[in-house]
């Protein structure tokens, strides 16, 4: 058998566009997903993430000499500056003196070819310039401590005095004229922060606020005048033709243009007949392409209408992953996504419907089809940090109450026995997890010890009837704590800490657990724990491979005391145990290189096993074996 693509979400937030020269016709788009590149201005996109540590893209820059030296830049949240030197083939991490800082924007100079110039604004360590094609960074803070650049543009001729413009979100212009090594603050009549700059040329500058005005700068970014106003609509993103035509972008869809360096405007809607909130905007040879909040890219060539351009762009994030317990004879899958809602498929990936789609209610967490699925038709879930719930088969949802929205829920577990016990657990910030022992009608708060930390991940005993028995993974910035209850969660206590931030955990407990010994699996950062067969002392660690594979998520087969199998959701596809986790093989298959951000062993007959593999940019694919 082969894997077999079930669904595919088109669409979603572009954050940043950039593209290369007029003849050669790419252009990359930074997602919530990674990065994607099309190869023909638009008109179909492929995903490229091979090497990105963090899917979370926020900026992206393409070198001017791109036809010769395939460079290209990326800003990450959390996981800091990735460069590309292949037109985006593969991305390797760039270490600013040990730091791995959020980068929130990124340029690549006008003259790369001879300068070698890069510039990165981050989140809270100011802005590192590297003067040799990334291969170091120096660092300048001052004035931007504690505060996120929202704009950096790189004048030409920087290398020979030519300006380098940083701004800051809470309205601080900074200018260089040395290649970084020191900066000025512009003095400007307001505090209005930027949200983006281009460079028309070496003294003309045109920047968009948050207040929603176009600034014009003639004098290399020293002073500036207000030459357009949308009225209160953030100007989200602007960018300069070949030609020198001015285009810029608006969070209300407008979008307008200047091909006079800025001094009167033209303005059009960036969707007719559409409602689409504009992020960013690119050129390239006469086509416009802007990307947008929720809506993918729109694109305009020559004076054809605006529309959208999303074949190939699966960026709609799948954040959980949830299977029927009686999957062979129901055929029910639901997913909780960033910005969809709840998805659900009662035939086996055939067709999907959305079932929960609350704009107001925020990104969906989790999601959980109850034991008894098949016979009360109960699920659970977490959306905006409220519980969710249903009775009707996960076709209609209900915020329920019981639990404040300051705790700011994050999972949620049924008990394996919940249609006899009704126990359901919620996971949160502050330590807390959140009990019910009446489906959900009324809850209670636990603390479980520990201060400021999340709770990442929940795992009931396959034998709770009999041990009450739950273990936990609870984090913060220095730390990952694993937790044990042996009174159904009333109480907690450590079990193994490891001192280091990992981010996020998966715990799968194996059906001879017995408390306080073992065994179970914890899948966190680029391995998998086990603990000792005593229970006591270090936890021993396998990594299922080379080269800083991060895991997601672990789970076990249903029959699991048969036949051993476990899987994992990694960066680089789905990884198979069948020796109960002490040894893993990747997949072969089109999974290779992405990453899964969750996966599912359901049982179909006595021989069969169909594996369920959730893609973080959006997609469902099957295999059955």
């Amino acid at each position: 058998m082969s894997w077999e693509r079930l669904l595919a979400l088109e669409g979603g937030t572009v954050g940043s566009i950039a593209c290369a020269s007029d003849r050669d016709g790419t252009a990359f788009a930074a997602t919530l997903a990674g990065v994607f590149r099309s190869v023909d201005r638009g008109d179909r996109w492929d995903w490229l993430g091979k090497g990105l540590i963090s899917p979370f893209v926020q900026d992206v820059a393409v070198s001017p000499d791109f036809e010769r030296d395939g460079v290209v830049a990326a800003a990450t949240a959390v996981s800091g500056l990735h460069m590309s030197y292949d037109r985006g083939a593969s991305w390797f991490r760039q270490e600013f003196w040990g730091v791995r800082p959020t980068v929130t924007r990124v340029a690549i100079s006008p003259d790369f070819a001879r300068d070698e110039v890069v510039v990165a604004g981050t989140q809270h360590e100011g802005v590192y310039v590297s003067r040799n094609r990334g291969r170091s960074w120096n660092g300048f803070a001052s004035g931007l401590e504690d505060t996120e650049v929202s704009a950096v543009a790189i004048a030409p001729g920087a290398s020979d005095g030519g300006a380098i413009l940083a701004a800051t979100a809470t309205g601080v212009l900074l200018r260089s004229t040395d290649v970084g090594r020191t900066w000025q603050r512009v003095a400007r009549a307001d505090a209005d922060p930027l949200e983006c700059c281009a460079w028309v040329d070496r003294a003309t500058a045109i920047a968009g606020t948050v207040s929603g005005r176009l600034l014009r700068s003639t004098d290399g970014g020293e002073h500036w005048e207000a030459v357009w106003t949308a009225d209160g609509d953030t100007v989200n993103g602007v960018a300069v033709s070949a030609g020198r035509e001015i285009v810029a972008v608006t969070g209300g869809g407008r979008l307008v243009r200047s091909s006079n360096d800025g001094m009167t405007w033209q303005e059009e809607p960036v969707a007719l007949g559409g409602n689409v909130s504009a992020l960013c905007v690119a050129v390239s040879d006469g086509c416009v392409l802007v990307g947008t909040n929720k809506g993918g890219v729109y694109r305009q060539a020559g004076n054809g209408p605006p529309a959208a351009a999303n074949s190939g762009l699966v960026n709609r994030p799948i954040l959980d992953l949830s299977v029927s317990p009686t999957f062979a004879a129901d055929g029910t899958l639901a997913l909780a996504t960033l910005q969809d809602g709840v998805l659900v498929s009662r035939d086996a990936g055939a067709s999907w419907a959305t079932t929960l789609e609350d704009p107001g209610l925020g990104p969906v967490t989790a999601i959980r089809l109850a034991p008894g699925f098949s016979d009360d038709g109960i699920a659970g879930g977490v959306a905006g940090g409220q519980v969710i719930w249903s009775v009707d088969r996960a076709q209609s949802w209900v915020r329920i109450g019981g639990i404040s929205a300051e705790s700011a829920a994050t999972l949620l577990e049924f008990s394996p026995d919940f249609p006899a016990d009704g126990q359901v657990t919620v996971g949160g910030q502050d330590g807390l997890l959140h009990l019910s022992h009446d489906g959900g009608e009324s809850w209670r708060s636990v603390w479980t010890g520990l201060d400021r930390s999340d709770v990442h991940a929940l795992a009931y005993s396959p034998n709770f009837a009999r041990d009450r028995a739950m273990v936990a993974a609870a984090g913060d910035s220095e730390r990952l704590v694993v937790i044990r209850s042996n009174d159904a969660g009333e109480t907690w206590k450590p079990w193994v800490e490891y001192d280091s931030a990992l981010g996020w955990a998966s715990l799968a407990i194996l059906p001879t657990f017995k408390p306080d010994i073992g065994p179970l699996l914890l899948a966190a950062r680029d391995r998998i724990a086990m603990p000792p067969s005593s229970g006591r002392g270090p936890w021993s660690g396998v990594r299922v491979a080379e080269g800083g594979v991060a895991m997601r998520q672990v789970t076990l087969s249903p029959d699991f005391a048969r036949d051993g199998l476990a899987a994992a959701a990694t960066s680089d596809g789905v990884y198979l145990s069948s020796s109960e986790g002490r040894e893993w093989s990747r997949m072969d298959g089109p999974l290779e290189g992405h990453a899964v951000e969750r996966v599912s062993i359901a049982a179909g007959d006595a021989e069969r096993r169909t594996i369920h593999a959730a893609l973080g940019r959006g997609e469902v694919w099957r295999y059955t074996a």
